[in-house]
């Protein structure tokens, strides 16, 4: 938390100057999100984990409400880019986030209220998917597919943890991709990412402009960076320096080293989380736990992946250091569960070993 905030005064300080005559503008809004999810780490801390199984359902129809609603405004207000973001006075919610707590939550839930039927096709593998599959598609409507696709892999990673059988899986992926190509290739600026993917050097100045100067970003930190507050590229050089490519800051003032310790403590979370998944008496705590601290560093590792020019560029952020309300809150509420598991796990677990769920 202490290095996010640094991280963005330092981001965005040129950017808010530049177009609000305030450097403090975007450090002032992630500082006032971070002390909301403070609030919501403390409140999920020390709610029993074990009332959440009976709300996932019901997280489920609120999400598909917000993400309906979302639509609706967008219909209602043209003027509006995308139906992403749903306004809620002065902040902006982003339903997808609800919906991909919804998905662990619900696939958790019914996993371990299912666990003998998994291998029945009807009862133990459509319900969820088809949870999935109805979340999915109204976040494909609101434009936003690489949250989908997000989402589709750590709904997926939760049913195969739990023991749901692989031959089911491989049918929803196969129904995914068939589903996924129609998208991509009607939707210019998403075939445009995956071909400015493979050869960025060929545009530049426009699909290639954002990654080249990541890459330049990154090349300019060299071992050990250029200082706190000493990089260039944040400058209005780089798009979005404060967002999905405040890595790249991260890269070019703290250098190599800099990023490595960074990773190195995303690790660090992600480890410590699924140990305490795996000592969680009851199989929604686990695979609630397994499900929350694997959404949290998949973001790390594409965000990442982005931002070195491994992966096609998307709009993931860096948890706990991009700006943007909705996914801190969704970082602070995971935490603050597996806070709680933690918790259970000392009190109720004490001579329980470990456990792998199902082979």
């Amino acid at each position: 938390m202490g290095l996010g905030l640094v991280i963005q005064y330092s981001a965005s300080s040129a950017l808010a100057a530049a177009k609000f005559n305030n450097p403090t503008l975007y450090f002032k809004g992630h500082l006032i999100r971070m002390l909301m999810g403070i609030v919501l780490c403390a409140f999920f801390a020390f709610l029993d984990y074990r009332h959440l199984k009976r709300a996932a359902f019901w997280l489920v129809l609120v999400s598909l409400g917000l993400l309906l609603t979302a639509l609706v405004y967008k219909m209602l207000h043209p003027n509006q880019d995308t139906a992403r973001w749903l306004p809620l006075g002065p902040f902006n919610l982003q339903p997808s986030e609800v919906a991909k707590l919804a998905v662990i939550m619900y696939a958790a839930s019914f996993i371990d209220r299912h666990q003998r039927n998994l291998d029945d096709i009807k009862t133990g593998f459509l319900p969820p998917a088809f949870a999935l599959s109805a979340i999915l598609f109204l976040i494909v409507l609101a434009t936003d597919f690489s949250s989908a696709a997000v989402i589709a892999l750590i709904g997926m990673i939760v049913l195969i943890i739990g023991g749901s059988k692989m031959k089911h899986i491989f049918y929803l992926v196969g129904c995914y991709v068939l589903a996924a190509i129609p998208v991509v290739l009607r939707s210019p600026y998403r075939l445009a990412r995956i071909l400015t993917f493979f050869s960025p050097e060929q545009d530049v100045q426009g699909a290639g402009y954002q990654i080249n100067q990541s890459l330049i970003s990154l090349g300019n930190g060299g071992l050990f960076g250029s200082g706190l507050a000493g990089g260039i590229e944040k400058n209005l050089f780089l798009p979005d320096p404060h967002t999905d490519f405040i890595f790249a800051v991260v890269g070019e003032e703290f250098g190599f080293l800099g990023t490595t310790v960074l990773l190195t403590l995303f690790i660090w979370i992600f480890l410590k989380a699924i140990k305490i998944a795996l000592r969680t008496p009851d199989i929604f705590g686990r695979l609630l736990g397994i499900g929350l601290a694997t959404s949290m560093f998949m973001y790390v590792l594409l965000n990442v992946g982005v931002v070195c020019g491994l992966l096609p560029v998307t709009g993931l952020p860096l948890p706990f250091f991009s700006y943007g309300g909705s996914t801190m809150l969704f970082n602070f509420t995971c935490a603050g569960i597996i806070l709680n598991l933690s918790r259970h796990t000392e009190k109720e677990n004490q001579t329980i070993e470990p456990v792998v769920l199902y082979a």
